[in-house]
């Protein structure tokens, strides 16, 4: 697997205790004991996937681990189990909103997937709520919002380089929720018109467990985000991280013959496929993730004629220049480096 040159330890894939903790949580057979105990900790939780690596501990394939480690794992995942009740019935709280003011709604990235795809949700961390509008419906949502309690940020501010927002509500324990509402798929200019929010409508699916008002992306489109949002967030400064990569190998699994046709389809269609497959050759390395044969192969065929194939491995500094090439105007361009420069 190609890698590049990283600054961070966390990213760094030839980290022998980043490809243990891959394992680990895959529910192969893994051993941790050449590892500190700090160390396990505190990488586990930056990659979000300290609650996986303690389900598998309990479960029994994973070996070389103290009881002091456990119990600590254990005490620091408590939290995360209370957060996921909580943020659950907020979100449904929120859809059910949005629903009765007539503006559709679709999840997005982690709260979705670990609804639909996770055994349990709590097993998938998030910090925050993603959830994705039609941009026609951007002001009225603000103002729903902002009308129901909803403390609003980042509204108004940096439009050429963001395009989401923030809305926060403060929680039964006193400490604030987020949802990140999103009216383009991504902040990578190259990426904004990928799956424009009807498209996805069309296809979306049902979360039963947040109620009747919530539907994610289906499976494709959930698919085709998760890999642009591994390489799109931070601009490829994290994305080798474990909890997304694993949501991509579950997502990948839990695919029919026929889905990942259309995905393939679908990927080719967006000329992001290259990108996708760096995400599932990836996925397959570390998880072992199961694919037909010569998927990959028939993924990354036309890789020659998809801009975000050239840029897979490309620097920061790489993808904002490229952002900034994008814009359709010298005026969006020079306020684009303005904002990235002096925020």
């Amino acid at each position: 697997m190609k890698t590049s040159k990283r600054s961070k330890p966390l990213l760094n894939t030839e980290n022998p205790l980043w490809s243990a903790l891959a394992q680990a949580i895959s529910g192969q057979a893994s051993c941790l004991q050449a590892f500190d105990e700090p160390e396990i900790i505190s990488l586990a939780s930056c990659h979000g996937v300290d609650l996986l690596l303690q389900a598998n501990i309990q479960a029994g394939t994973v070996t070389g681990v103290g009881e002091s480690l456990r119990e600590k794992l254990k005490s620091a995942n408590y939290p995360h189990v209370a957060h996921d009740m909580i943020l659950n019935d907020a979100t449904r709280k929120l859809l059910d909103l949005l629903a009765e003011n007539q503006i559709p709604a679709l999840l997005l990235k982690g709260t979705p997937v670990a609804q639909l795809y996770y055994p349990q949700s709590y097993l998938r961390p998030r910090c925050d709520t993603d959830i994705y509008i039609d941009e026609q419906d951007l002001e009225q949502t603000a103002e729903l919002l902002s009308a129901n309690n909803y403390e609003l940020s980042g509204l108004g501010t940096r439009k050429h380089s963001s395009k989401q927002f923030v809305a926060a509500i403060e929680s039964v324990q006193k400490h604030f929720l987020h949802f990140d509402m999103h009216w383009k798929l991504s902040n990578r200019v190259m990426f904004r018109r990928t799956i424009p929010f009807k498209e996805c409508l069309q296809s979306s699916q049902p979360v039963t467990a947040l109620g009747p008002n919530a539907h994610a992306l289906s499976i494709n489109d959930l698919m085709i985000h998760a890999c642009i949002h591994r390489i799109a967030h931070g601009r490829n400064t994290q994305s080798d991280r474990l909890i997304w990569l694993y949501d991509i190998h579950l997502m990948a699994e839990a695919m029919s013959e026929v889905e990942l046709n259309e995905f393939l389809d679908k990927a080719r269609q967006k000329t992001i496929a290259t990108l996708c497959a760096d995400a599932l050759e990836t996925c397959q390395t570390i998880f072992n993730t199961n694919l037909p044969d010569d998927f990959l192969i028939e993924l990354k065929e036309n890789h020659k004629n998809e801009p975000s194939a050239k840029l897979i491995h490309a620097s920061k500094l790489r993808w904002a220049w490229e952002d900034m090439q994008s814009l359709d105007s010298i005026p969006k361009k020079i306020a684009f480096a303005r904002e990235l420069l002096f925020g």
